[in-house]
């Protein structure tokens, strides 16, 4: 079962990671202007984040079921960019495949709480986990070609029947469609607003949401400004930024089983704690090692450190919890508040090489171009959000045991 969600997680990372793949030839063919393109990534993290909430909320009742959305929004939102030639077609297109991106996580968190047993849930997250470095080699390893035979219109068609196979691959075992068992009235409208205040006000999940937004703020922000830094600082080529994605999503999945197996044998906070401890050091060390291939293994190990805390992090939920129908709402809590810290990253981050400069470009792989002190204050920033998440994990504290699953 966790194998096949993980298909589903696939499809997240896949479709936010489509745009570099054609973002050429729609600037080429339609004339969209670089903040255009950034407007259709917006837009779907903006739909991604806030449909976190309402997905959690949702799978308390119907459980996987609710997958059926998130299938449709993915094919739905594919076809209508891949058939569109006009802007108003993509925002549309990217906002119904962010819809489908952001219910993953809130709607298999309670699926899979209520469906594995308690000692197997941790190594059933790192099994899920592993779709989001796949979803990225993907779509940045064979989209590409994809792109190169039939354009734009073949990536999305493609993701399109990708979405559908998904689906239906998922909805069809019973384990999945299967209704949570819940006492009677825990689902209604009312319990489960009780259920989201009580998320609201949760000390752990409010520090669960805050280890989230600390993994997506680096995470994003080393993919998004090292291309132009290890440029400005070495005079590196574009391929040099297409291995370097690569290799983060090789490495993020590899680290989710990692982090899942540590888990089992160190415990969840201990991983967590690490794994933040570790990335706080790897992304403060990447503007000022010295050779480009040293500045790609740090940048490499923050994006592993990023996700060997991700079943962990998810794991603890149901122990966080005073009830289990309150997983599913405090999973989308924990998405929504992790989307909040770290949507201004990228920005903040291109504010401070705006106010402190970036530097001169570098003479080549090995040049000793100056990256200005915009890079390392914006790296520092970055690591700055990791190191907030090691003070709260070493406060957290989670209860003695949660009640396990039914199988």
């Amino acid at each position: 079962m966790a194998f096949t969600l993980m298909f589903f997680f696939a499809m997240s990372a896949l479709t936010l990671s489509l745009l570099p793949v054609v973002a050429a030839e729609l600037r080429q063919r339609f004339a969209l202007s670089a903040s255009e393109i950034g407007l259709l990534t917006s837009v779907f993290m903006f739909a991604y984040g806030g449909i976190g909430i309402p997905a959690g909320a949702t799978a308390a009742r119907w459980g996987g079921r609710v997958l059926a959305a998130s299938a449709a929004c993915f094919v739905i939102g594919s076809l209508v960019f891949g058939l569109s030639s006009s802007m108003a077609g993509f925002l549309v297109g990217r906002g119904l495949q962010g819809l489908g991106g952001g219910m993953v996580v809130p709607v298999c968190s309670p699926v899979l709480a209520h469906m594995v047993a308690y000692h197997r849930l941790n190594r059933a997250w790192g099994i899920f986990g592993t779709g989001w470095g796949a979803g990225i080699m993907l779509a940045l390893l064979i989209m590409p070609s994809v792109a190169g035979a039939g354009g734009y219109r073949a990536v999305f068609l493609t993701t399109a029947g990708l979405g559908l196979a998904v689906g239906g691959a998922a909805l069809s075992q019973r384990a999945i469609r299967a209704l949570p068992q819940h006492p009677e009235g825990a689902t209604t409208l009312r319990a489960l607003g009780r259920a989201l205040g009580a998320a609201a006000v949760n000390r752990r999940i409010l520090l669960l949401g805050l280890f989230n937004g600390a993994g997506l703020a680096v995470g994003v922000g080393v993919l998004v400004w090292t291309p132009g830094f290890l440029h400005i600082k070495f005079g590196s080529s574009e391929s040099v930024a297409a291995y370097l994605t690569a290799g983060l999503g090789l490495t993020q999945l590899v680290a989710n089983p990692l982090g899942a197996a540590s888990a089992a044998r160190r415990g969840k906070l201990t991983v967590i704690l690490g794994s933040l401890a570790a990335m706080t050091v790897a992304t403060a060390l990447v503007p000022v090692v010295p050779g480009l291939w040293l500045v790609f293994v740090f940048v490499v190990l923050a994006g592993f450190f990023t996700m060997t805390y991700f079943a962990p992090l998810f794991g603890l939920v149901p122990e966080v919890v005073s009830r289990p129908e309150h997983v599913g709402p405090a999973t989308g809590f924990i998405n929504i508040v992790g989307f909040a810290v770290s949507l201004l990253t990228p920005w903040i981050f291109g504010l401070l090489l705006d106010t402190l400069g970036s530097g001169a470009a570098g003479t080549g792989p090995g040049g000793s171009g100056g990256a200005g002190r915009g890079y390392v204050a914006g790296y520092l920033f970055l690591a700055a959000f990791a190191a907030a998440g090691v003070a709260g994990a070493v406060g957290f504290r989670p209860n003695k045991r949660a009640e396990g699953g039914t199988a």
